[in-house]
């Protein structure tokens, strides 16, 4: 079965939402347009080097967006030292158990939260990263979505 957008639904699709690369600031990735035919994504943070001071960091985000300007943020993955151990993270979306409460998302979740059951057919990358001081805060990282 294939979807509109031509994705043979029974395979599964990855979707690279942040390349691998070395990152010296923060910016949002590109958005991907993913529509509406998934509704569980496994998404993996996988930080390979942060060779830097203690004090800097990296949070990584992923968000989801109705109209692809307005993105509201579903996963904020561990905050990441500037020195901290290459590791790599996952979080499930999945609106199977959406809950009974209302959620306000006028602002990122904490750190190491997920909001598991914001969707949109819009979904993106994005990153802060902060240089405690030195100049040379840098991180090696990617972000892929695996849609179930």
């Amino acid at each position: 079965m294939k979807s509109p957008r031509g994705v043979e639904l029974l395979q599964g699709e990855q979707i690279t939402l942040a390349a691998s690369a070395a990152r010296t600031v923060g910016a949002n990735g590109t958005s991907v347009f993913i529509g509406g035919e998934r509704r569980r994504f496994v998404v993996v943070n996988a930080i390979t080097a942060s060779a830097t001071a203690a004090g800097d960091t990296l949070d990584v985000y992923v968000d989801f967006s109705l109209d692809d300007v307005t993105f509201y943020n579903a996963i904020h993955f561990t905050q990441q030292a500037g020195n901290g151990a290459a590791r790599t993270e996952f979080a499930v979306l999945d609106p199977a158990n959406p809950g009974t409460s209302v959620i306000n998302i006028t602002s990122d979740a904490a750190a190491a939260a997920v909001r598991p059951a914001l969707f949109g057919p819009y979904m993106r990358a994005r990153w802060a990263i902060v240089d405690g001081g030195g100049g040379d805060s840098s991180h090696t990282f990617s972000v892929v979505a695996y849609a179930l």
